[in-house]
């Protein structure tokens, strides 16, 4: 009897012990999916009054004197052992403007890539990203202001590609890569960029970007011209430095330089054989409380033979945005005034002419943003 009741307890324990092994199997197998996103709407109004109704030099809050919809995202991420995959859609006039090397259904896709991490240190990416360039990006919660600097505006918004980033230490990172070239689901022309960036992070909330994307370019969407063997290179260092838990400061600086690569310039081309465009820009966030801040960004930008998107243009900016958080912080109301000064007449007037060597708005935006995690 009692090696009867041996053996059963051997048999349960046995039991109990495949069931714990099946558990832990089935969580370490098991993957996590993440969905998170945000809405953004804003009200700004132009002193200018501006005939079209637009800000002039404005990327994504273009719309003067309206009630306006910003973009609308959905992220899904979901993560299984070394491997993560991202599906970040977008939706509204933003993602449009964001989106614009994509073309139908695409245009949604602000990011679908999937990565994989060999190591601690070393990871691979591989799909449509968001670019390496510059300090602010296009998701609006990501931004301490809301209306987005000519930089920004100036530089890409992603790539479609290929990268390798190691972390060389705590310290340095390191990323090169490999894309189509700029703003482009698919390569404008049958050439490639070359993507690279090292991060130094010298001391704890003190980080330093070294950015850079080169290659030949050339096609009208990204109004670089359509002269073969000419050569885009744009090169932009970030830094942002947490001096505490109120006190945030950033610096972007960035220079861009278009060659066309013929010995002549081409006479319908004016700023075809060689011409540059760049800019700076200095971040001041300042917190009075966990649920109120302000911050302030100062910015010169310089494009004089027009080779960006907004023909030539040298330009100060100053913009001072308050950050008020409400519903444990998801939504945040961002009252905003900036104002714009040109060297030459560049901004519009009520009628239609660009007559202007300044330009103010006021307004606000309200962004509420939300996840799983």
């Amino acid at each position: 009897m009692k090696r009867l009741l041996s053996f059963a307890a051997a048999i349960i324990l046995a039991s109990t012990n495949i069931t714990k092994a099946q558990e832990t199997t089935t969580k370490e197998t098991k993957g996590a999916l993440t969905i998170s996103g945000y809405v953004d709407t804003y009200y700004q109004y132009n002193l200018n009054n501006p005939a079209s109704g637009l800000h002039q030099g404005r990327v994504f809050d273009t719309k003067h004197h309206n009630f306006a919809l910003g973009l609308v995202q959905t992220m899904l991420t979901y993560t299984k052992g070394r491997a993560r995959v991202v599906a970040d859609l977008t939706y509204g006039p933003n993602a449009e403007l964001g989106n614009f090397g994509n073309e139908g259904t695409a245009r949604i896709i602000k990011q679908a890539y999937i990565a994989y991490d060999f190591s601690k240190k070393f990871s691979f990416t591989v799909g449509q990203y968001g670019t390496h360039i510059g300090y602010e990006l296009i998701d609006a919660p990501l931004n301490y202001n809301y209306s987005l600097s000519y930089l920004f505006g100036n530089g890409p918004f992603y790539h479609t590609g290929a990268k390798l980033n190691f972390a060389a230490s705590e310290k340095v990172g390191l990323m090169l890569g490999v894309v189509n070239g700029w703003d482009g689901l698919s390569d404008f022309n049958d050439k490639k960029s070359v993507t690279a960036q090292v991060h130094l992070s010298p001391v704890n909330g003190f980080d330093m970007y070294l950015n850079w994307v080169g290659g030949d370019e050339y096609n009208s969407l990204s109004n670089f011209g359509d002269t073969k063997g000419s050569y885009t290179s744009l090169y932009d260092f970030t830094s942002s430095y947490q001096l505490n838990d109120a006190l945030k400061v950033g610096v972007n600086v960035a220079y861009g330089n278009f060659y066309s690569g013929t010995a002549e310039a081409d006479p319908t081309n004016p700023w075809s054989d060689n011409a540059g465009w760049g800019g700076a820009a200095v971040y001041v966030n300042y917190a009075t409380s966990p649920a109120l801040g302000f911050g302030l960004r100062t910015e010169y930008f310089s494009d004089p033979e027009g080779i960006r998107y907004f023909g030539p243009l040298q330009v100060a900016s100053v913009t001072l945005t308050g950050d008020i958080k409400l519903a444990a912080g998801n939504l945040a109301i961002k009252p905003e005034i900036r104002y714009d000064k040109s060297k030459a007449s560049f901004f519009e007037n009520s009628r239609g002419l660009p007559s202007k060597k300044s330009q103010a708005t006021l307004g606000a935006a309200f962004v509420y943003s939300f996840s799983t995690e």
